[in-house]
C-alpha cells in the first residue's frame, strides 16, 4: 500500500456544520479583539481519498472558523478504488488540480481540473474531461504557468502548460521526462514520489524514494520543459518525502520517514544545487512526512505520522539550521499527515487520516502552535489547500 500524499489547509474556530458529518469536535477560543478582518475571502479545500471528494470551506480570517460551502463537496471525477492522494493550486489561486491514481503501470492516470470562483470559492470542473498523465502520479505541483506530476510507476515526470483563462492543461511534447536513478546501489529503477518547484520558478525537485535521492531539473521559462542540472542531484537518506523551501528559497528541507529526521540543505540561487547543511539533519520524531515553513521564514513544522505530533523548530536566518522550540512538539490526531499554514502565519492545520479530522492551531509570535479545536471532515483527508 502506498503512502498517501497531501498539502495544506487553513482556519479554525467556531464552525458551521455541513450536510455530511462535518462538525467541530471541540470549542475554540473566540476572536481576538485586535484582529482586522481580511478584505479578500479565504477558502480551504480538503481532499478525502476514500470518498473521492473535495470538501470546500470559507474561513473567518480572525477566528479561523470554517464554514462549509453550498454544496459542501465536489467529486474529484475518479472513484476507482485508488482515487487521489494529492492536489495542487496555482499561485494565483485561480485553479485547482487533483492527481488521480491508476491501479498500476498498465492503467492510465489522470488530472482533474477545477476553477475557483473568486467570490464564493466554489470549485467547478472545467469543461474538458480529466487529462491523462503518467502512471501512478503520487505528487503534483503547479506554478503560475506549468503543472508537473511525479509518476512513481512510470519513473518519470509529466509536464503540462496551463491555459490561464480556462485552467485547462495541455501536455508538453514530449509529455514526460524520464527520472534516472542517481544511486543504483539500492535500485536500478527510480520511483519519483513528490515534485516541488523552487520559489523562483526556475528549478524542479523530484524525490526518488527507491534510491534515497533528490533529482534537480532546470525549468525552461517559455516551454516548461525540464533539463537535468549538473550535478543532477544529491543523496537524501532512505525514504525522502517532499522537498520544502523557506519563502526566500535559500534553504531546503526533506523529511525522511524511515530515518525519523529532516535533512537540511542550502540552495544555490543560480544553479539550483543543494548543499548539505553542516549539521546535515535534525531528529524529527517517528515517521516524519509532511512539513511546512512559516511565511516569515523563522519557523518550521514537521508532522510525525506515527507519534501523532507536530514537531516545531526555529530556523537560523544565516545557516538555515533547524533547532527545536520549547516546547518541541504539540499533539495532532491519529494518522496525522498533511499540514498547512495560512499566508499571514497566524493559523495552521493538520489532516488526521485515521480520525477523519483536521487539527486546528493558532500560531503565537514565537512560532508555537496552540491547539484551537478539531473539525470532522471527509473520510481519509490526504491533502489540504488554502486560498487567501
Amino acid at each position: 500500500m502506498r503512502p498517501a500524499v497531501h498539502r495544506i489547509v487553513l482556519v479554525p474556530l467556531l464552525i458551521v456544520i455541513a450536510t455530511r458529518c462535518e462538525r467541530m469536535a471541540t470549542t475554540p477560543p473566540g476572536p481576538s479583539a485586535t484582529c482586522v478582518p481580511a478584505t479578500r475571502p479565504t477558502f480551504a479545500y480538503v481532499l478525502s481519498s476514500t470518498d473521492a471528494t473535495i470538501s470546500m470551506y470559507t474561513a473567518n480570517s480572525c477566528t479561523g472558523a470554517l464554514t462549509a460551502m453550498v454544496p459542501p463537496t465536489v467529486p474529484t471525477g475518479v472513484n476507482n478504488g485508488f482515487n487521489a492522494e494529492s492536489m495542487a493550486m496555482d499561485p494565483t489561486g485561480s485553479f485547482l488540480y487533483v492527481a488521480n491514481l491508476g491501479s498500476n503501470a498498465t492503467d492510465a492516470a489522470t488530472i482533474s481540473m477545477f476553477t475557483i470562483d473568486p467570490v464564493s470559492g466554489v470549485l467547478r470542473a472545467t469543461s474538458r474531461t480529466p487529462v491523462p498523465t503518467g502512471f501512478f502520479p503520487q505528487g503534483i505541483v503547479a506554478s503560475t504557468t506549468f503543472v508537473y506530476t511525479a509518476n512513481s510507476d512510470g519513473k518519470s515526470v509529466s509536464m503540462f502548460t496551463i491555459d490561464t483563462n480556462s485552467g485547462e492543461l495541455t501536455p508538453l511534447s514530449p509529455r514526460e521526462t524520464f527520472v534516472p536513478p542517481l544511486y543504483t546501489s539500492r535500485s536500478s529503477f527510480s520511483s519519483p514520489g513528490f515534485v516541488t518547484v523552487h520559489p523562483s520558478g526556475h528549478f524542479l525537485y523530484v524525490t526518488d524514494q527507491a534510491n534515497g535521492s533528490i533529482m534537480t531539473f532546470s525549468i525552461d521559462s517559455l516551454t516548461g520543459s525540464l533539463t537535468p542540472t549538473n550535478p543532477a542531484g544529491v543523496i537524501a537518506g532512505v525514504d525522502p518525502w517532499e522537498v520544502v523551501f523557506d519563502p526566500a528559497g535559500r534553504f531546503a528541507y526533506v523529511p525522511d520517514r524511515d530515518l525519523g529526521r529532516v535533512s537540511m540543505y542550502s540552495v544555490d540561487a543560480k544553479t539550483g544545487t543543494l548543499t548539505p547543511n553542516p549539521r546535515v539533519f535534525v531528529p524529527a520524531g517517528s515517521q516524519p512526512a509532511y512539513m511546512a515553513v512559516h511565511p516569515s521564514g523563522k519557523f518550521a513544522y514537521v508532522v510525525d505520522r506515527y507519534d501523532g505530533n507536530v514537531a516545531m523548530y526555529n530556523i537560523d536566518p544565516v545557516s538555515g539550521t533547524l533547532s527545536p522550540t520549547t516546547p518541541g512538539t504539540v499533539r495532532a490526531g491519529s494518522g496525522a499527515y498533511p499540514i498547512a499554514v495560512n499566508a499571514s502565519g497566524t493559523l495552521a492545520y493538520v489532516g488526521n487520516q485515521n480520525d477523519n479530522s483536521l487539527s486546528i492551531y493558532t500560531i503565537d509570535p514565537s512560532g508555537i502552535l496552540v491547539p484551537a479545536g478539531t473539525l470532522q471532515t471527509g473520510n481519509d483527508p490526504v491533502a489540504i489547500v488554502v486560498r487567501n
